[in-house]
C-alpha cells in the first residue's frame, strides 16, 4: 500500500514537472511518460506508451536510434548519458521542432531503463534568432553605436560603424569615457547632460558636437543618449551619425542660394539702371552733336566716360546674374590661352612669370570665346594684385569628371568637364572672406581698390555656361581658381565609353607606392586610393619610399608629393626611380605654384602632375591616364 501511495505520488509530481518526461526500455519501448510529453509532442498517452521512441523522432534521429542503444549495451560508450543536448522532435503533426535531450539510466528488477527529460527550445531559439538578428543589424548599421557604464562611464561596447570612424580597437575603447572622445568635454559636463535621463526626467538626450579620432582628426556628429534597461545592469547607449557631410552639403546649398538671390536682386537692378543709363548716354550722343568751347567739350568727355563706365558695370552684374546674353561656339580652350599669353604676360608686368601646363588630348567645350577671355584676364589681374611683389601664375588644364557627390549644392549636372586653373602665389585670401568671394561688391583687394564686380561676373559666365568655379586659398602661400566648363557633347560618346573602360580595367587593382610626408594627407590618400580598389604601399618621406621601391619588384606606380623634407623631394625621387626602372609611371602633386618644378622642368621631363586639392574623379582620371600611356 506505501508502494503504491508513492509511485502514485511520484507520477503527481512527474505530471506536474513541465517537461517531458519519458521512460524506455532497452528496445527503445516507452513504458511511461508524463503529462507535459503529451502536450509537447500531440500524442495521448495511451498512444505513446507501448510504441517505441522513435515515433517521436524526424531523421536522421528515427534511422540511427537503435544503433546508439545497441551500441552503448555493447560497449558501453556513454554519449549522451548523464549529459545533455540539443536534438529534434517530432510532432504528431508532422512539426519538427528544437529540444534538449537528457538522458539517466536505471534497473529495476534486473531490467534495464532510460528516462529522458527533454526541454522545448523552441520559444528560447525564436528569442534568441530575434536577438541575434537585432545584433547584426546594429553592428551593420550605418550609425554609430556604443554603451558605456553607469557608474565608472567607461566604455562597454561599440559597432563595427564606431570602430571604423573613431579608429580605435574595441579593447582600446573599453579604456576610455565619453571624455576621452568628445571635443572638449569635461567630466563635470558629462554627468550634467547625463542627469536627466538618471533621474527620470528625460527618456533621451541630443545634443550636437565634435568627436575626435584617434588620429586627432574630428568630424561633426549629432548624437541620442538615452539609458538602456536591456541587461540587468541598465547602461547609457549612444547612437551617433557623422553629420559632417551632409552639413558641408548644406552649407553648400545654402551658399548657392544665397548667390542665386543676390543675383536676381543685381540682375533687376542692373537691367533698370541700364535702362536710365542708355537715355543719359544717348542724350550726351546728342548734345555731342552741337558745337561747343573746349571746356564744355572736356565736361561732357568726362561725364560720357563715367557714363560707359556705369554701363560696363551694369554689364558685370549682368553676367553675374546670368541674364547677360552668350554667343557660346565650340572652341579649343588651349588654343585660346595660347593666343592670350603675350597679351597676359604684359598685363602681368616683367615681375610675374606666366606659366601654362596645357593638358594633351584636351576635350572642346561650348563657350563664349569673349566671356570666357574676361574671365581669363580678370582672373589674372586678381592674381598680379595679390603679388604685389613678383611670383608666379600658373595656368593649367585638364579633362576631369564630376559626379554626383561631387556637385552636391552646385546646382550643375555630373558629367565630363574641362578643367581650366589658374593659381598664384601671393598673399591669399582671408579665409572670412572666402564664402562671399563671388557675391557683388565683395573685393579682397586693399585699400578700396576694385569695384568687387569681376569675380561676380566670371562666377555668372561659368554658372551661365552651365559650369561651376571653385577656389582654394591659404595665406601667404597663394591661390587656385577652378573653372568647370561641360565638354561639348557632340563629340563621340562611343569612344569616351571605350577609352573610359579600357582604363578602368587598367586601373584596377594596381600596387602604389605613395610619397607624403604629411600624416594626415598620407592618410586621406591611403584610403582614397583603397577606394578604387589599389594596394598601397605608404611612405613618410623620399628616403623611406626609394627604400621601398628597391625591395618591392611588383611597384606599379610611384605616387609622390613634390615638396617633401628629410633632403628628398618628390621631383628627385622620380628622377632616381626613371634611371632604376624607366617604365614605371610616376604621378606628382603639388598644393600650390611655388612647389611647382620650376625653368620648365615638368614639361622637359615628361612627368605628370595633379594639383592639390584634387577631387577623387580628379585621382582616378590622373592614374588611369598614366596607366594607359604605360601600356
Amino acid at each position: 500500500m506505501v508502494h503504491s501511495t508513492s509511485k502514485s505520488q511520484l507520477d503527481s509530481i512527474l505530471d506536474a514537472v513541465d517537461a517531458a518526461i519519458i521512460t524506455i526500455d532497452q528496445s527503445g519501448i516507452i513504458v511511461n511518460c508524463n503529462d507535459a510529453t503529451t502536450r509537447m509532442f500531440g500524442y495521448p498517452r495511451d498512444k505513446l506508451v507501448g510504441k517505441n521512441v522513435k515515433i517521436l523522432m524526424p531523421q536522421p534521429y528515427k534511422q540511427e536510434h537503435d544503433g546508439y542503444i545497441e551500441n552503448h549495451l555493447t560497449t558501453g560508450e556513454k554519449r549522451i548519458i548523464g549529459t545533455g543536448r540539443k536534438v529534434s522532435g517530432q510532432h504528431q503533426s508532422g512539426n519538427i521542432f528544437p529540444v534538449h535531450l537528457s538522458v539517466a539510466k536505471f534497473e529495476d528488477e534486473g531490467r534495464l531503463f532510460f528516462t529522458g527529460i527533454l526541454h522545448d527550445l523552441t520559444e528560447l531559439e525564436e528569442v534568441r534568432s530575434t536577438s541575434q538578428r537585432l545584433g547584426q543589424i546594429v553592428d551593420e548599421s550605418v550609425n554609430e553605436i556604443y554603451t558605456f557604464d553607469v557608474k565608472s562611464l567607461q566604455f562597454t561596447n561599440a559597432n563595427r560603424a564606431a570602430i571604423k570612424n573613431l579608429g580605435y580597437t574595441l579593447e582600446q575603447l573599453k579604456t576610455l569615457t565619453p571624455v576621452g572622445i568628445v571635443l572638449r568635454l569635461t567630466e563635470e559636463a558629462l554627468l550634467n547632460t547625463l542627469k536627466p535621463l538618471l533621474n527620470g526626467n528625460s527618456e533621451r538626450v541630443s545634443l550636437h558636437t565634435r568627436l575626435v579620432r584617434s588620429d586627432k582628426t574630428q568630424y561633426e556628429a549629432e548624437v541620442n543618449l538615452h539609458l538602456s534597461h536591456a541587461f540587468e545592469s541598465p547602461e547609457f547607449a549612444a547612437i551617433v551619425q557623422d553629420v559632417t557631410d551632409k552639413n558641408r552639403m548644406i552649407e553648400s546649398l545654402h551658399n548657392s542660394q544665397k548667390i542665386e538671390s543676390i543675383g536676381n536682386l543685381t540682375g533687376g537692378i542692373a537691367h533698370d539702371f541700364n535702362n536710365i543709363l542708355t537715355v543719359i548716354i544717348g542724350n550726351l550722343d546728342l548734345l555731342e552733336m552741337d558745337k561747343y568751347d573746349t571746356d564744355e567739350t572736356e565736361l561732357l568727355d568726362e561725364v560720357k566716360g563715367a557714363a560707359d563706365m556705369g554701363a560696363r558695370l551694369t554689364k558685370r552684374l549682368l553676367t553675374f546674374a546670368r541674364r547677360s546674353p552668350l554667343s557660346p561656339k565650340t572652341i579649343s580652350v588651349n588654343n585660346l590661352i595660347i593666343d592670350l599669353t603675350d597679351m597676359l604676360s604684359r598685363t602681368l608686368g616683367g615681375n610675374i612669370s606666366l606659366e601654362t601646363q596645357l593638358a594633351d588630348k584636351l576635350w572642346r567645350t561650348n563657350v563664349d570665346i569673349s566671356a570666357l577671355e574676361n574671365s581669363l584676364v580678370n582672373l589674372a589681374i586678381n592674381a598680379r594684385d595679390a603679388m604685389p611683389d613678383g611670383g608666379r601664375l600658373i595656368i593649367e588644364t585638364s579633362n576631369c569628371q564630376l559626379d554626383d557627390e561631387t556637385i552636391l549644392g552646385k546646382n550643375i549636372n555630373p558629367g565630363d568637364f574641362v578643367k581650366i586653373s589658374i593659381t598664384d602665389t601671393g598673399s591669399g585670401i582671408q579665409e572670412d572672406l572666402r564664402d562671399t568671394l563671388f557675391e557683388p561688391f565683395v573685393t579682397s583687394k586693399k585699400g578700396g581698390n576694385g569695384t568687387g564686380l569681376g569675380l561676380s561676373m566670371v562666377y555668372g559666365f561659368v554658372h551661365q555656361s552651365g559650369g561651376t568655379i571653385s577656389v582654394y586659398s591659404e595665406l601667404e602661400i597663394g591661390t587656385t581658381f577652378s573653372m568647370y566648363l561641360p565638354r561639348e557633347q557632340g563629340e563621340s560618346s562611343k569612344s569616351t565609353e571605350q577609352i573610359t573602360s579600357t582604363s578602368a580595367i587598367i586601373g584596377q587593382g594596381k600596387r602604389i607606392l605613395i610619397a607624403e610626408d604629411d600624416d594626415n594627407v598620407r592618410k586621406l590618400t591611403i584610403k582614397r586610393l583603397e577606394a578604387l580598389g589599389h594596394h598601397v604601399i605608404p611612405a613618410s618621406n623620399g628616403h623611406e619610399a626609394l627604400a621601398l621601391f628597391e625591395a618591392d619588384p611588383f611597384v606599379d606606380i610611384v605616387f609622390s608629393d613634390v615638396v617633401m623634407t628629410e633632403g628628398m623631394s618628390g621631383y628627385d625621387l622620380a628622377l632616381i626611380i626613371r634611371e632604376l626602372s624607366p617604365a614605371t609611371p610616376v604621378l606628382l602633386t603639388s598644393g600650390f605654384a611655388e612647389n611647382i618644378i620650376s625653368d620648365g622642368q615638368l614639361e622637359a621631363s615628361g612627368l605628370t602632375l595633379l594639383r592639390k586639392p584634387y577631387h577623387q574623379s580628379d585621382l582616378k582620371f590622373a592614374l588611369e591616364d598614366l596607366l594607359k600611356d604605360s601600356y
